[in-house]
């Protein structure tokens, strides 16, 4: 079993539950595989192409993507703990000429110029404080003529006070209605933008998340997940608190595709 980890994703100012999703080696964005695909389309991805994934996590969606399009993916993440699992996670799939990881932050990514002919961020920028200082970096490192591609999480209608401080307190970041994006990459200087928003349903989210990983692999993660549910009260209390959430709160949340082209 993975051992465990000693810097806390507090330590970062991010939600306990990435400390959870770094042991067990698996981490998961709303809209799962339709998302990942569908900003592949966007960006175009394929070989040839080197792609920037910000907060690549376990390293899950970086793998697919770089097994299935045939690019070059270089991974970031700000917590060590992610790029570890990541590391682990290439290596057991054997795509560690097509895939490296590095700790970063979005903010201030350690690259130079014109770099990468796409960059992609899944579920990543609500959690960074400064996502115009942000996007800046994105747009620098990227080659003239690249994409960016966000997807983020997001009202697709007007919650009550209640529910948006119990879904920020479950999930640790906050909600944005699909303008606020929008108006991020209008305000950016990219061109040909790219808008679409989604509702969030039970059993959309539960066939998205599917197709990523094999049964083996998924049995794996399952394995991991309940050994450390039964040994570490705080994923126990965790877990407790984001099962007794209801159902309902899924008819004020949804998903949002965002990109554009660098000019």
């Amino acid at each position: 079993m993975p051992e465990r980890i000693k810097a806390r994703a507090a330590d970062y100012g991010l939600p306990m539950y990435f400390d959870m999703q770094a042991k067990i080696g698996h981490t998961k964005h709303l809209g799962g595989i339709y998302v990942t695909q569908k900003l592949a389309e966007l960006c175009q991805l394929g070989p040839g192409i080197t792609l920037l994934n910000v907060g690549s996590g376990s390293g899950i969606y970086a793998a697919y993507v770089a097994e299935r399009y045939g690019c070059r993916v270089i991974g970031v993440d700000i917590l060590p703990a992610m790029v570890e699992s990541a590391q682990r996670w290439a290596e057991a799939k054997g795509l560690t000429e097509l895939l490296e990881f590095r700790i970063a932050d979005a903010q201030d990514l350690p690259f130079e110029e014109n770099q990468f002919d796409a960059l992609i961020c899944e579920s990543v920028n609500a959690f960074v404080p400064d996502k115009e200082k942000a996007l800046r970096e994105y747009i620098r490192v990227v080659k003239p003529g690249g994409y960016i591609g966000f997807a983020e999480a997001i009202w697709v209608k007007a919650p009550s006070e209640t529910v948006a401080e119990t879904i920020e307190e479950a999930t640790g970041q906050q909600f944005y209605s699909p303008e606020i994006w929008e108006t991020l990459f209008q305000n950016s200087g990219l061109v040909d933008l790219h808008s679409e928003n989604h509702q969030l349903t039970m059993r959309g989210e539960a066939r998205n998340q599917s197709g990523l990983i094999s049964f083996r692999d998924y049995l794996r993660i399952l394995g991991r997940f309940f050994w450390l549910f039964f040994s570490d009260r705080e994923t126990r209390s965790l877990m407790k608190y984001i099962g007794s959430n209801p159902r309902q709160y899924f008819e004020y949340m949804g998903f949002g595709i965002f990109g554009g082209r660098k000019p």
